[in-house]
């Protein structure tokens, strides 16, 4: 009886732990930058990107890649916005010393905007 009630109990884990990871969506948009742009701290140069992440909520971990290659991870916040973007929306900073920074990247036919840090 013991052991009974230790597998299920084994089973009920691994079953609710499946279901925790099965249940993270995970999402990706292409974006262009056409200068070189400095996301949460990282600099990354002009060209085509692919940003992904795990998760609906806050905070998230960015990915910013080049083909298979991770350039860089970074944090963003998962906020709601009035509109519905029509497109991938880039909305960017020129900093003090000249250097555009992105702050937020609105994604297409959602109101979901990721937000980035900009010092």
């Amino acid at each position: 009886m013991v052991r009974r009630i230790a597998l299920l109990v084994a089973a009920g884990t691994l079953a609710t732990g499946g279901a925790a990871w099965a249940g993270t969506k995970s999402h990706s948009v292409d974006v262009s930058l056409d200068t070189t742009t400095v996301v949460s701290g990282q600099r990354i140069p002009a060209g085509d990107y692919k940003l992904s992440w795990a998760g609906d909520s806050s905070p998230v971990h960015v990915s910013i890649e080049k083909g298979s290659k991770v350039l860089a991870t970074v944090n963003a916040k998962v906020e709601q916005r009035g509109e519905t973007a029509q497109d991938e929306q880039l909305i960017s900073r020129t900093m003090k010393d000249g250097t555009r920074a992105l702050e937020e990247v609105r994604l297409p036919n959602q109101k979901t905007a990721l937000v980035f840090t900009v010092s």
